[in-house]
């Protein structure tokens, strides 16, 4: 499949994207999924949103540790780790708590709408954003998400930070992903390059 319509634009033209997609047939990554997966695909979603960002996605990607990452963004401001957790899954109104220790120890706990602690969920986030940063040696900034998605409408959703991980909805998440930043084209594309040849696709998950 060819969707290519600045294939024939001079090079110098493109946007960093647009040079990313006639690179690496970006594409592919709205058909990388199994055959069966719902159309409201998490992948889906954060591409609608990003369709227009000078972002980069990859998708289902594995780190040295075995750990897959499932979505990362690139763009100006560095890489996104995102994953997603479906937003019926946590009865509203999402809230965080600040704890203050002694000796200016601090910790955040995420709680749901029955009061349940769900702070556990960004653990696995930051897991993978060592990974990511591991790879590229501080290179750039390494953000995380957790990105809340469903059937319900998650534009309404309040963003918050728990220990350094951003949740909310999928375009608040693109905007994160496409904040600005310090990278030339150039670099956004050495980048992509880098993570795409360092953090080859996972193997389908069977069901």
């Amino acid at each position: 499949m060819e969707s290519h319509a600045h294939r024939d634009r001079d090079p110098h033209s493109l946007s960093a994207a647009e040079r990313a997609d006639l690179r690496w047939g970006l594409e592919r990554v709205l058909t990388q999924h199994a055959a069966g997966i719902p159309e409201r695909d998490l992948a889906r979603a954060l591409q609608q949103a990003l369709r227009h960002l000078p972002v980069v996605m990859l998708h289902d990607r594995l780190l040295p540790s075995g750990l897959v990452v499932e979505h990362l963004a690139i763009g100006p401001g560095g890489a996104t780790v995102i994953a997603g957790w479906p937003v019926a899954d946590l009865p509203a109104p999402l809230t965080v708590e600040r704890l203050h220790g002694i000796f200016g120890a601090r910790a955040d706990l995420l709680r749901d709408g029955a009061a349940a602690d769900r702070t556990a969920l960004v653990g696995p986030v930051l897991e993978r954003v060592a990974g990511v940063r591991e790879v590229i040696d501080d290179w750039v900034s390494v953000e995380s998400a957790l990105c809340l998605d469903g059937d319900e409408p998650t534009a309404r959703l309040r963003s918050l930070v728990v220990a350094g991980v951003t949740l909310a909805g999928p375009r608040a998440i693109a905007e994160l992903a496409a904040r600005d930043g310090d990278l030339h084209d150039y670099e956004l594309a050495s980048l992509v390059d880098v993570l795409d040849g360092a953090l080859p696709p996972s193997l389908p998950r069977r069901r």
